[in-house]
């Protein structure tokens, strides 16, 4: 009886708050709640703790983690364990995927955290673009983008067109016109192939005859024969009056 006369004023104090105050609902957001609960994921995953699933690459590297988790943040995970073979399997084989790259992306997919280097950079790009991670693409690009000089950039356009990276590609092919006078300089340019060499020169307003001869003239004997299929894309109208008695070997 006594615990009834305690809890009575108590809802009559409750009433009369709740009917005076007039506050509309408002929602609160806990900002370190998806944070704390990924911390708590990432920590039961080094210690495989409820994991579902382990990633392995060709060297036999494996990586453990939880589907669901993999799914929240990558479209190629998702694709692969709601609609494909792999659904039911333990055990998934990356095989396109260095190692290295691999475990960074994992960690990266449970904190929101990466790290770019020079060292690993060539292996997250490739990695990030198969795994539909954009915003380690994009980190990637941007950092490469902040390293073209005229010594790498024809080396990282060639990467960029390989794994069909349009925004590194634009981004270098607009670096080597801006600064196409320099690239021509650098060894990396007369080591070019006669087909790199034809897919260099085929674009762009840039007078590039007298790149063509030195870099046929840089090994004469074995390009000699590529110089008519260059030429095809030279403007002449920019080439010296003299060429033929300056610049084509006797």
């Amino acid at each position: 009886m006594d615990s009834v006369k305690q809890v009575m004023p108590r809802i009559n104090c409750q009433k009369r708050v709740l009917k005076s105050n007039g506050c509309k609902p408002k929602i609160f957001i806990n900002n370190c709640h998806t944070r704390s609960s990924f911390e708590v994921l990432q920590s039961l995953r080094r210690e495989e703790v409820m994991c579902d699933i382990k990633l392995e690459t060709d060297d036999g590297v494996l990586v453990c983690a939880h589907k669901l988790v993999l799914v929240t943040v990558s479209k190629y995970f998702l694709a692969m364990f709601t609609s494909f073979a792999e659904v039911d399997k333990g055990v998934i084989n990356l095989r396109e995927l260095d190692s290295n790259a691999l475990q960074l992306l994992v960690d990266y997919i449970y904190t929101g955290e990466i790290m770019v280097t020079e060292q690993n950079v060539l292996d997250l790009l490739p990695s990030a673009v198969l795994l539909q991670l954009d915003y380690v693409k994009d980190v990637c690009v941007e950092f490469l983008e902040q390293k073209l000089n005229t010594a790498n950039c024809l080396a990282i356009r060639e990467f960029a067109d390989f794994y069909n990276c349009m925004e590194l590609l634009s981004s270098s092919e607009e670096y080597i016109e801006t600064h196409f006078l320099k690239v021509v300089e650098a060894e990396e340019f007369l080591s070019l192939s006669s087909e790199e060499m034809i897919n260099l020169i085929s674009r762009g307003d840039i007078n590039i005859f007298e790149c063509v001869i030195n870099w046929v003239k840089h090994e004469l004997d074995c390009r000699y024969d590529s110089l008519p299929k260059l030429m095809e894309h030279v403007r002449f109208s920019l080439a010296p009056s003299d060429y033929e008695r300056k610049y084509m070997p006797s």
